[in-house]
């Protein structure tokens, strides 16, 4: 399942929909018919789709508690490194992608994008803009961009405890506005703490807590 597909999906199960029109779309989304014609279907086949689409997201809630993040992806015919190291990422970008935290699911794809690096087949990067990489990124697996999107959230939780002014003045300087990015930085700090991770990164968590006493 693509980042697109699963941010479709659950843009429509947490809508005010009935639980049977959600139904429809999602068979709607997964078959790529219309809503009109999903209504159409023998009950039969519809209910073997609904079947399938919860069947589908049981294995996914598992495999994303067993999976492993990623150095790279291939996509649409490009190769992504993904870049973890801190001071390879500017800090507008750093408070960018931590920004995202306010909707994580619907802001996949531009957390991937920058952090992900296109490079040629030698390894030496290339040249493309960030709504590019964008764009890509809504078609990368979505387990694999949860495990890539944790790592990286993870690992500079720890990180921005202590750079929390510096992070803020480059935000400042970029043009956001100081209380906002303080406030997102902060409730991202506070989500990270209190979320329930995969077993690797809980692990991860463990580690760099005792590493650094943060």
């Amino acid at each position: 399942m693509t980042i697109k597909t699963f941010q479709e999906l659950h843009y429509i199960a947490i809508g005010a929909d009935s639980d049977f029109e959600k139904s429809v779309k999602m068979v709607a989304c997964l078959t790529r018919k219309t809503p009109d014609q999903v209504d159409d279907m023998p009950m039969r086949k519809f209910n073997k789709y609904c079947n399938k689409i919860a069947k589908h997201f049981e294995v996914l809630g598992t495999k994303l508690q067993k999976g492993k993040p990623q150095k790279f992806v291939f996509i649409k015919g490009r190769i992504y490194r993904l870049e973890y190291n801190a001071s390879k990422i500017n800090a507008g970008k750093y408070v960018e992608a931590i920004t995202f935290n306010t909707d994580v699911i619907q802001n996949l794809h531009k957390i991937m994008a920058t952090i992900a690096v296109p490079v040629n087949w030698l390894g030496k990067p290339v040249k493309r803009e960030h709504a590019q990489i964008a764009a890509d990124m809504e078609n990368m697996n979505f387990e694999v961009a949860y495990h890539c999107a944790v790592f990286f959230y993870q690992l500079y939780r720890v990180s921005m405890k202590v750079s929390l002014p510096y992070l803020i003045r480059e935000a400042v300087k970029k043009g956001m506005d100081k209380e906002a990015t303080e406030k997102a930085l902060t409730d991202f700090i506070n989500i990270m703490d209190g979320s329930t991770m995969p077993n690797w990164s809980q692990t991860l968590n463990v580690y760099l807590s005792n590493r650094f006493g943060i």
